[in-house]
């Protein structure tokens, strides 16, 4: 029955013997070094050493003796029978000094001469390193070697268990280094852990003049001296480094009265109180003189610790700048890419608020006709933030601004952040428009023209695109612009003026013009209504287009929508701030602001800036007549392919081939208009008059130019000139018409 039962469970015996073994292999193993570990650290002073088992290390230090001991993935510094937090990369970099040490060259055993010649004797720092019960690294500091950047060292337990014979090595001084520090250089240099987020009030001290600083939703605001609203940026320079509070290194721990009166932390020159919404004790950190050694470092303690450390001067210099410098006259605080949601009132459909959500990357609106364009809603928001002013109305006059009630509220929630920025808009006049924020009393003052980002509508945050045609769609357009009267059709694929003067349009200005017109995209949308200030009730410029043919889109209020005949009146008006014109589209609802360049290029006389030139081929006579007070006049002939003078000299061929070139090539540097020349342009005695003589379809064909004075400077300069037949006023460069003043057969 005994053999049966044995039998019975041999199996289950035997597994249980092969898991204890190895368990205790892998014990024996996990306790020290292989053979092949060994082996493969043969260059390394420490070869039975394993950075990941160490939990232990004891250093014997000139200032005192002290260790560093790990607990999981923490290491604290024990000393004078005090347990702290260490620096965790401090303590790693002890470890991989020692992991990686190798031997310069080594010097066997010394002698008692030897030891003392090295400073072996009475080494600066001994060390040594522990694995549970088990000791795998021991190493004395000694000397440094002469003419070397080297240190000696007195090495032994390189595999582990007991103590070999120790060695003296030669080791490079970046080794020692790490060691050779007193205690409380390893010190966790974390001073508070501060989470901003939940820090509401900060009270500090400077020079004996106290200042706070309290938060109200989203936003500071200084109440003591009662500066208002904070400056984020000023904020942010005071509270930026409390994020990671760190020293910059630790002095002292346990520092008595008279201690912290050495470091001038007994009466500091800043004292800061972090205050906390839960209640919870403020963190206090007295902040004092010069730290020794340092001058661009602070000495500081934080209160009910002893620990004196250094901070970066940049901290305290935040919290002693003047208390006006805290003041913020922006009048909104978040930053673009914060904003989560906007909420204006009455600015929706039937006097409903309007709700601007960001979903994403996109923005959706509630109670607004028109979905959102996400460039017009972040082009507004970043308006809105860079919007300040520095100039404020005394005391308490909201009722009287029209901001009890407010005429308008911009309410802005950010991102993660409770509480809401309140922007309240009240009235506006020729002198300016009032608004305060949230609960604030004081009433700040915008230019007139702030209405236009303060007094927001639904239809500001609509897609810009304003007209979608296709260029070579526009046939025809008519220009009334102050005294500027134009009508231009397309003949034959070819932009031509048939009013004021009948003559092809300059093709680079109606390629543009055609293009910035099809193509209408608003830089930004205005109001719904038409207001005085945006000037077009009496328009600058107003353009009647017609397009043909098959739209691009459904089309949008022209004559035939969406049909094969398209008209549009487009009315220009004043400047609007910022830069582009007030426009509108009759017809149309809305007023938006259209790209400055929409109007230079249709206020500008579209007449052909090539109008001047002649087709060199068919010139046949070429007379110059010069005026001034020595006039005189040359006329040129060809005959086949020589030239000569009226008096039958041979001129130079080539020189006039480069002239007729000059004036076949020649483009208006400027116009000035259609009608009568201007009086400046002083054509009634002109200083060279140019007759162009040759054969054409028509048979005998005479161009004649007359120029008059000189305008402009630079690459700007020109002479006025007109082309008999043509009522208008162009120009010729003036290097072309002195070349022509010049010329001598």
């Amino acid at each position: 029955m005994r053999a049966t039962g044995i039998a019975r469970y041999r199996t289950t015996l035997s597994l249980a013997a092969l898991v204890l073994g190895a368990a205790g292999f892998i014990a024996w193993d996990q306790r020290r070094a292989t053979t092949d570990e060994l082996e493969a650290r043969r260059q390394n002073v420490f070869r039975a050493f394993h950075r990941e088992r160490v939990d232990r290390i004891v250093i014997a230090h000139s200032s005192g003796t002290y260790s560093l001991e790990r607990d999981r993935d923490a290491w604290f510094v024990v000393s004078n029978g005090h347990r702290r937090p260490a620096d965790t990369l401090e303590a790693e970099r002890l470890l991989s000094e020692i992991e990686g040490a190798e031997s310069v060259r080594s010097l066997g055993d010394l002698d008692t001469a030897s030891r003392q010649r090295f400073g072996l004797d009475r080494p600066r720092a001994s060390v040594t390193v522990h694995e549970g019960r088990e000791v795998t690294a021991r190493f004395s500091l000694g000397g440094n070697v002469e003419q070397e950047d080297a240190v000696y060292v007195l090495a032994s337990a390189a595999v582990g268990g007991r103590d070999e014979s120790a060695r003296a090595l030669v080791l490079p001084r970046s080794f020692a280094q790490p060691f050779d520090r007193a205690a409380v250089e390893f010190r966790d240099r974390k001073i508070a852990e501060v989470d901003l987020d939940r820090v509401d009030r900060i009270a500090f001290t400077v020079n004996n003049a106290t200042r706070v600083l309290e938060r109200r939703g989203p936003v500071w605001s200084m109440t003591a001296p009662p500066v208002g609203r904070a400056s984020r940026s000023a904020v942010e320079a005071v509270t930026s480094e409390l994020r990671d509070f760190r020293a910059t290194r630790v002095l002292a721990d346990d520092a008595d009265e008279a201690a912290l009166a050495r470091y001038g932390l007994a009466s500091p020159a800043v004292r800061i109180e972090l205050h906390r919404a839960s209640g919870a004790e403020p963190v206090t950190v007295r902040v004092g003189g010069a730290c020794p050694g340092h001058d661009d470092e602070y000495t500081a303690v934080r209160e009910g610790t002893g620990t004196v450390v250094c901070v970066g001067r940049t901290f305290a210099d935040g919290f002693r700048a003047a208390p006006e410098t805290f003041r913020d006259d922006h009048v909104l605080s978040a930053r673009t890419d914060e904003v989560s949601e906007v909420r204006v009132t009455g600015a929706g459909d039937g006097g409903a608020d309007l709700v601007i959500r960001r979903d994403n990357t996109t923005w959706r609106a509630e109670h607004s006709p028109w979905p959102v364009d996400v460039e017009a809603i972040e082009a507004w928001l970043t308006a809105l933030h860079d919007l300040s002013t520095a100039a404020r109305l005394d005391g308490d006059v909201r009722a009287a601004q029209g901001l009890l009630p407010p005429r308008r509220t911009i309410s802005v929630s950010r991102t993660g952040v409770e509480g809401v920025e309140r922007i309240h808009v009240g009235a506006l006049d020729a002198t300016g428009l009032s608004v305060s924020r949230d609960d604030e009393a004081a009433v700040m003052r915008f230019a007139p023209s702030a209405a236009e980002t303060l007094q927001v509508e639904a239809i500001r945050f609509r897609p810009r695109t304003v007209l979608d045609e296709r260029d070579e769609q526009l046939t025809a357009l008519v220009i009334d612009a102050g005294t500027l009267h134009e009508e231009v059709s397309r003949v034959n694929g070819v932009m031509r003026l048939s009013r004021p003067v009948e003559i092809a349009a300059d093709p680079a200005l109606l390629t543009d013009l055609a293009h910035n017109l099809a193509t209408l995209t608003a830089d930004r949308w205005v109001s719904t209504t038409v207001q005085p200030a945006f000037g077009l009730a009496a328009p600058r410029a107003r353009l009647v287009a017609r397009f043909e043919g098959t739209p691009s889109s459904d089309g949008d209020g022209g004559v035939d929508a969406g049909g094969r005949v398209r008209g549009y009146t487009v009315l220009l008006g004043a400047s609007a701030p910022g830069g582009g014109v007030y426009a509108t589209i009759e017809g149309r609802p809305g007023v938006f602001v259209a790209p400055r360049a929409l109007f230079d290029l249709a206020t500008t006389p579209h007449v052909d800036r090539g109008a001047l030139r002649l087709v060199r081929e068919a010139v046949t006579r070429l007379t110059l007549t010069r005026g001034g007070p020595t006039p005189s006049r040359v006329v040129l002939l060809r005959e086949g392919e020589r030239w000569r003078t009226e008096s039958g000299a041979t001129a130079d061929a080539a020189q006039i081939d480069g002239i007729l070139n000059a004036l076949a090539g020649s483009t208006a540097v400027r116009v000035f208009g259609y009608g009568p020349p201007p009086p400046e342009a002083r054509l009634a005695t002109p200083a060279l008059v140019i007759e162009a003589a040759g054969d054409g379809d028509a048979g005998q064909q005479v161009l004649r130019i007359v120029v008059g004075d000189r305008f402009g400077s630079g690459e700007g300069a020109g002479f006025y000139a007109r082309r008999d037949g043509l009522d208008a006023t162009l120009s010729l460069p003036e290097s072309l018409v002195e070349t022509l003043q010049q010329y001598r057969p």
